[in-house]
């Protein structure tokens, strides 16, 4: 088993992935929102979770809140960086020239660094950021390359995977199509292979980066639906108010289905449904599957007013028998981009975990909001498995090799 620890947390569907695997042993995370971090307390038993802004807890202090537990690896997705050269002697020199003035205005820099600092500190094996497929061409390419520097002056014994991929959830068993940049490095001799691609979904991408071998869509498995994410979940109604409920169905389930539900019993939690106001649901009457707001009809339209030449998909009813699009943390603002396929309300913050691919004994603390809100900002369980398995691997393969 190996000890990992998980920054900028979040509720955990990074972490939990991991641990789905059965290697992987969550022993400390860290993120600056209580809610998420009592939903990470609770999933990860063994592990010390700070709600803390990771800036004023050093790694030093971190290691003495985890009695110095050996840490094999790092994984945690900082919010995307701009690079400040204020204050951080370690990149003054990096963007020195460069005449963007965000690059050293943003605030959110220190926490990208402050990633770093932790590798830095603790000396994993491997660690595994993610972060937007932006990540890579931010600024033409120099956010990406500032990183490369970094690791290449300061932290010597590290390298990163050649090339660097763009990972789409729904090629790894997600019922959502969510494409994340899966930066990984690692101690010089180890090595590291991305995981295999095993789903395909025949509107998208099977395959996000051009040079990799041709996959053969035959020895693949066929996507994951929005039906085969929720059509077990129980049964409720528009601004249902119960959390814990009975599955609507116990038999007759696919495997998708089972794998949600392996360690749960009859009923299921998290089933909280907001209230949509009647002229939203007068508009969702009109919708079919897959219809986005501008698909309606002038007189429908001014039933909901929006700002047209912004607002074009402001609604948009989910397609049964295709995986979700991508669930964002605006989830906790309305649900308007996320309509039930087949019901005039949006989604329940457990439907919307489904399709996040998170067990349902994975169980979200906090209010209607902040629990929407922890399952829009997650890494996928399913994908994180894989890549969790992809890690496993170089660890076996290391360690044998030692041997």
């Amino acid at each position: 088993m190996y000890n990992f620890i998980d920054l900028f947390c979040g509720a955990g569907g990074f972490a939990k992935g991991f641990e789905m695997t059965g290697k992987f042993k969550c022993i400390g995370g860290i993120d600056n929102k209580p809610s998420a971090i009592e939903t990470h307390k609770h999933n990860f038993k063994d592990s010390i979770s700070i709600c803390e802004d990771i800036r004023k807890v050093p790694p030093e202090k971190f290691n003495k809140l985890l009695n110095g537990q050996k840490v094999d690896l790092i994984i945690g997705g900082p919010p995307c960086p701009t690079f400040s050269t204020i204050g951080h002697a370690k990149i003054q020199s990096v963007y020195k020239d460069h005449d963007d003035k965000d690059i050293t205005n943003d605030p959110r820099n220190d926490l990208f660094l402050d990633y770093f600092n932790y590798v830095d500190f603790f000396r994993p094996d491997i660690f595994v950021m993610e972060n937007v497929p932006q990540f890579l061409t931010k600024y033409k390419g120099a956010t990406f390359n500032a990183v490369k520097e970094i690791i290449e002056r300061d932290l010597p014994e590290y390298e990163l995977v050649k090339e660097v991929k763009v990972l789409n959830s729904v090629n790894y068993g997600v019922p959502q199509n969510r494409r994340r940049m899966i930066l990984v490095g690692f101690k010089k001799g180890m090595g590291y292979k991305y995981p295999e691609i095993t789903h395909w979904y025949k509107e998208g991408k099977f395959n996000i980066n051009p040079n990799d071998s041709e996959i053969d869509i035959e020895k693949l498995d066929k996507h994951i639906t929005v039906k085969s994410a929720i059509s077990d979940l129980p049964k409720i109604t528009d601004n249902w108010r119960i959390s814990e409920v009975e599955y609507s169905k116990h038999t007759k389930l696919d495997q998708f289905q089972k794998l949600m539900r392996e360690k749960t019993g009859k009923t299921v939690k998290n089933n909280i449904c907001r209230l949509t106001n009647e002229r939203a649901k007068k508009v969702f009457a009109h919708m079919h599957q897959g219809c986005i707001y501008m698909d309606l009809p002038p007189d429908v339209r001014k039933i909901l007013p929006f700002r047209e030449d912004i607002f074009k998909d402001r609604l948009k009813r989910l397609v049964e028998n295709n995986p979700s699009w991508t669930v964002l943390a605006h989830i906790g603002m309305d649900g308007y981009m996320y309509i039930h396929p087949t019901e005039d309300r949006t989604l329940s913050v457990r439907e919307a975990a489904r399709i996040q691919s998170f067990p349902d004994d994975f169980v979200f603390i906090g209010n209607q909001q902040e629990t929407y809100v922890q399952v829009g900002n997650a890494v996928p369980p399913l994908m994180a498995k894989k890549i969790a398995e992809s890690v496993y691997f170089s660890f076996k393969k290391f360690y044998q090799k030692a041997k």
